[in-house]
């Protein structure tokens, strides 16, 4: 069982996972995440632009990676239909400003790289997590990366039919 911290805004766990797991699906074909989610991108983030701020879609649903989504799934006794897996890279010096996301309700996020660009979101004032381990976001709340200090790559799984307040947090 994962242990959790929860707050309103995100849930931080125990659960970790070895960057290398991830190295086969890591294609490197990264898309500059402005052109990718150009129908997003100025609602979402008020006309800013991401900055060094890349994603690699994920399209290799291989069974080690479907057991890693689905041992999640049961631990947050979820079941969601409509989702996407992805990489985030953030280059060192990139952002991604403050923004509300379009169609996913909540993330999980694993470090792929070790972190050190905070994630921070804005709910009655500014909360900032570096984390190593599995968190999850509530991405219906205002929310970021600051500037990493070294490149920073994460796996990413969007949930649009669920919402943050829905997992189970037990």
């Amino acid at each position: 069982m994962i242990k959790r911290k929860v707050k309103n805004s995100f849930i931080t766990t125990d659960y970790y996972m070895d960057p290398k797991f991830w190295e086969s699906y890591m294609t490197g074909d990264w898309q500059d995440s402005n052109q990718l989610y150009s129908e997003y991108v100025s609602d979402a983030t008020g006309g800013k632009p991401m900055n060094k701020f890349f994603v690699q879609e994920i399209h290799k649903f291989d069974r080690p990676l479907l057991k890693v989504i689905k041992s999640l799934w049961n631990e947050f006794n979820i079941r969601p239909r409509d989702f996407r897996c992805n990489f985030f890279r953030v280059l060192e010096g990139g952002n991604l400003p403050v923004h509300v996301d379009v169609k996913s309700e909540c993330s999980f996020l694993i470090p792929v790289t070790k972190n050190t660009g905070a994630l921070y979101v804005e709910e009655n004032g500014t909360e900032s997590i570096v984390y190593d381990t599995l968190t999850v976001l509530n991405t219906k709340l205002p929310h970021g990366v600051q500037a990493p200090t070294q490149e920073r790559i994460v796996f990413h799984m969007g949930i649009h039919d669920v919402k943050f307040g829905d997992l189970n947090v037990a």
